[in-house]
């Protein structure tokens, strides 16, 4: 029998006493053998780390605790630095595994070296035939489309296929690579950091993949997880658009830059402006300091950019032509409307 490669499963943990016992249950039962768990607590006052530590007495775990919350692009970052896996599988504290879910992934890394990052096929954790998330694709305007979204899984998402961008809720990556491209970016805190990181990792001339046999199953945005009690407005607007421009910012070419991020920009004004009309004034003022966050740094961005550009890309933009999806003006009309009545993020 072929010795299996360490996997090392990291998860990161804030105030989740209400998911870690299903988590663990879950997680302990796959049928791959060989993997540690990182749990990452960001300094939890509900007792879920204590619990994780009282329950789950199995030697794969390793715990490490935060003296703060350093949200989960920089805590996803260090569990990395405790992990011994050849293969890093993060996953959100919400979620339930099937059996054979690193058994899937694994495979497809085997098969294809140029894989960095492989994706899970997420499902609701109540409706379980209903789609979370399958990957995403890139708009013209800059905004990422989820291409399951509202999907019931009638097996149309089937084949392993090319995805500008996975979710750190179930996502695989070959730890050399993470390490190679400079991990998740600290600043974002929350929303985005694995886009920024899928974007690296394209540029690089790596692939990022959907796996639907690798099935997991996520209680965000359902009964069990309602996404206005975790993610505050400040989170959903603000980190939303900051996190947004700092990314096209850091990692197109200049011929794309110029052509979609003042669009991009102008689209976040627009939405202020909805806001400020609706008499929404938090909401409208926070998406312009979104904006504005990015000009007061930009040569902190500037600098990230260059990294990017010229230390990690080995091809251009051309790339994206495939990860690109179009839509008619309806179609973003309709979507700015969800997002003024309160979007996932």
């Amino acid at each position: 029998m072929p010795t299996l490669e360490l996997i090392s499963v990291i998860v990161i943990n804030f105030n989740g006493k209400d998911f870690v016992d299903r988590f663990f249950r879950s997680l302990l039962k796959t049928n791959y053998k060989e993997f540690e768990v990182i749990f990452v607590d960001n300094a939890s006052t509900d007792g879920s780390a204590e619990y994780v530590r009282n329950h789950f007495k199995d030697e794969r775990i390793v715990m490490v605790r935060n003296n703060k919350n350093y949200g989960p692009s920089a805590a996803r970052n260090i569990g990395f630095e405790k992990a011994k896996g050849e293969y890093i599988a993060f996953l959100d504290n919400d979620t339930e595994v099937d059996n054979e879910w690193i058994n899937e992934l694994v495979k497809v890394f085997e098969n294809d070296p140029n894989i960095a990052v492989a994706q899970c096929k997420l499902l609701n954790m109540v409706e379980r035939k209903k789609f979370d998330h399958a990957g995403d694709y890139l708009t013209p305007l800059g905004f990422l489309y989820e291409r399951s979204r509202h999907c019931i899984d009638k097996g149309q998402f089937d084949k392993v296929e090319d995805i500008l961008s996975a979710k750190s809720a179930a996502t695989m990556i070959r730890s050399s690579v993470y390490r190679e491209l400079g991990m998740y970016d600290d600043s974002y805190f929350i929303f985005l950091e694995e886009t920024d990181f899928c974007f690296r990792a394209w540029l690089s001339g790596y692939r990022v993949v959907f796996v639907p046999r690798a099935v997991v199953w996520h209680a965000f945005n359902t009964p069990l997880k309602e996404s206005k009690r975790y993610y505050s407005t400040y989170m959903i607007r603000f980190l939303g658009c900051r996190n947004y421009i700092m990314t096209l910012l850091k990692n197109l070419g200049c011929r794309n830059l110029l052509k979609i991020l003042p669009v991009h920009i102008f689209s976040w004004i627009c939405l202020s402006a909805l806001f400020f009309f609706r008499g929404k004034l938090t909401d409208s003022v926070l998406i312009l300091k979104g904006i504005l966050w990015n000009l007061f740094h930009i040569k902190e961005i500037l600098i990230k950019r260059t990294f990017v550009q010229q230390k990690l890309r080995k091809i251009d933009d051309k790339i994206f032509d495939k990860l690109i999806i179009r839509h008619s003006l309806w179609f973003y009309l309709r979507e700015a409307w969800g997002y003024l009545r309160g979007p996932k993020y």
